[in-house]
């Protein structure tokens, strides 16, 4: 299956509201206020929108698959998930072992949390482990929870998709989102030291990923499909939706914190981002060219290097000219670019190449 039309570009917006929204806290006070960046650069909803990304390719992939060979290769698919995920993520790793023996020891100080990190279960550490809460660990491995819930859910999607009907698996997959939100709201009553990672958990948050599993199932049902192809050619509503989920939805979340957000927020966001992103994917307009730039979407491709490493510079703990904006900025982009060309786009060939054999 080829690159889809916008989706690097959608990459590209995304991954930007995470590194602006990460670097404010570097930023001249006088460029950052508490209201600025929740709408323009949102990087909880930055991360939600590769959330929804997410879901909808892999579900697309593995229905491709399954169209071509009438079956899917549940060992391919996990060997594919390691090659693509694992260099990156464990030489970061390797880099932050690296510094704390050698030039910043105070990198991290508790090792239960180091391993929460290393294992893909930091969406889970507060079961496990109770580091000091002080730890600059939490800044340094803080933002791998999306990689362990998404490593967590493709643990059980494929498996999903294969043992369920396929006739079934729609309306499997519509029953977990509804009750999800449930699931979040008993989690918060029954689990009171859980409610800081309601979003991050699997079983609480699995929803947003979900929904763009949805999505790429919708597009095989014609009757579903047409319905919501008739709603995307409507400008006016369009602009409506993205107002709703970049504006109103951040305001309700400032004014009402978790009681909006995780009942209603989370879905409502995942709803809006997958709808949005049919329009961007199928919709012809300025925006989808804006998207498909090429320089818009070579940012895109970087997205997952730039995701990575940018925990690393864009942070106040030390006081180095690169940590500094915006030069912090230029920093990430420059590893990231040595990251994407020096290991994950000759690890990928490499897993062409083997494939071939």
């Amino acid at each position: 299956m080829g690159r889809i039309k916008s989706l690097d570009g959608i990459r590209a917006i995304s991954i930007l509201m995470v590194l602006f929204g990460h670097a404010s806290a570097t930023m001249p006070k006088v460029q950052y206020t508490e209201y600025f960046f929740p709408f323009i650069f949102n990087a909880n909803l930055g991360v939600k929108i590769f959330f929804v990304i997410s879901g909808y390719l892999i579900t697309k992939l593995l229905i491709v698959e399954r169209e071509k060979t009438g079956r899917i290769d549940i060992k391919d698919f996990y060997l594919r998930r390691i090659f693509r995920i694992f260099p990156v993520f464990y030489l970061y790793i390797l880099v932050i072992l690296f510094l704390k023996f050698t030039f910043f020891p105070d990198i991290f100080t508790d090792y239960g949390i180091f391993l929460a990190a290393a294992f893909y279960c930091w969406n889970y550490k507060h079961l496990m482990f109770n580091g000091p809460p002080q730890d600059n660990g939490y800044w340094y491995f803080g933002h791998l929870w999306s990689l362990s819930m998404e490593e967590q859910f493709y643990l059980a999607w494929p498996l999903m998709f294969v043992k369920i009907n396929r006739d079934k698996l729609l309306k499997v997959v519509l029953a977990l989102v509804i009750l999800m939100p449930l699931v979040r709201i008993a989690t918060y009553f029954l689990m009171p030291d859980s409610r800081g990672q309601l979003g991050m958990m699997l079983h609480t948050g699995g929803d947003t990923i979900l929904f763009g599993c949805l999505g790429a199932l919708i597009e095989k049902n014609e009757r579903i499909k047409a319905i919501l192809f008739k709603y995307l050619n409507k400008t006016a509503l369009v602009a409506v939706v993205a107002i709703l989920v970049f504006v109103v939805s951040p305001i309700l979340n400032m004014k009402f914190k978790g009681s909006y957000q995780m009942v209603l927020g989370e879905s409502f966001n995942a709803i809006c981002i997958t709808f949005l992103l049919f329009w961007c994917i199928y919709i012809p307009s300025k925006v989808a060219n804006f998207l498909n730039y090429k320089f818009i979407a070579q940012i895109g491709i970087l997205s997952y290097s730039l995701y990575i490493w940018q925990q690393l510079i864009l942070t106040t703990n030390t006081n180095l000219w690169i940590n500094k904006f915006p030069q912090n900025l230029g920093v990430v982009f420059v590893i990231a670019l040595v990251s994407y060309y020096m290991i994950e786009k000759p690890i990928l060939k490499l897993k062409k190449r083997l494939k071939k054999v």
